[in-house]
């Protein structure tokens, strides 16, 4: 399965999106923010997340050592003339896919555990979850290194519709390229 370029870009634009997105959720909350029922807004709004929580989008990275570890064993398989670099291309995506779903199900795990976190949707296999939580979740995400980045919720959604867009357009190639060559 190879990476679409649309894949790429959007995780790239998700890393620089990071501190943006950050800026929003970690600063200090002054009590007239946290007054009132829990599930109530400062303004007063039902339904939305209390103060101090936000619904963020996260991207979950892989283990970056066993990535790098694994790049070695395919250079030298490559060097060894044992695999092709065609091989070794589809080899690498396919592990850094796995670590990428492995950690984020570590994540989920994780913080399905904590109270006052809520999994409102997930991606395991791209890393993407989005996420209800007070922001000291994804700040200590960050420190610990078990968030790539921190993005506004929206981010979910943009990337689900992107994918759709790339199945539409890889199944219309398809289908042209199936026309062409009957």
């Amino acid at each position: 399965m190879k990476q679409s370029p649309g894949r790429r870009s959007f995780l790239a634009m998700t890393g620089t999106s990071a501190s943006v997105a950050l800026a929003g959720c970690s600063g200090p909350t002054t009590q007239s923010q946290t007054e009132g029922d829990e599930g109530t807004t400062a303004d007063g709004d039902e339904g939305a997340a209390p103060e101090g929580e936000a619904t963020l989008t996260v991207q979950v990275q892989g283990d970056q050592e066993a990535l790098s570890s694994f790049q070695e064993e395919l250079q030298t398989e490559l060097e060894n003339g044992n695999i092709t670099r065609t091989e070794a291309q589809e080899e690498l995506q396919s592990r850094q896919e796995e670590l990428i779903t492995n950690a984020t199900t570590t994540f989920e795990d994780s913080v399905e555990n904590a109270d006052a976190v809520t999994i409102d949707n997930a991606a395991p296999e791209d890393g993407l979850l989005r996420l209800t939580a007070p922001a000291t979740t994804f700040v200590n995400g960050l420190e610990d290194g078990d968030l790539a980045a921190v993005l506004p919720g929206e981010y979910y959604d943009q990337y689900l519709q992107q994918q759709q867009i790339e199945e539409a357009v890889d199944q219309a190639t398809n289908q042209e390229n199936n026309t062409t060559s009957s």
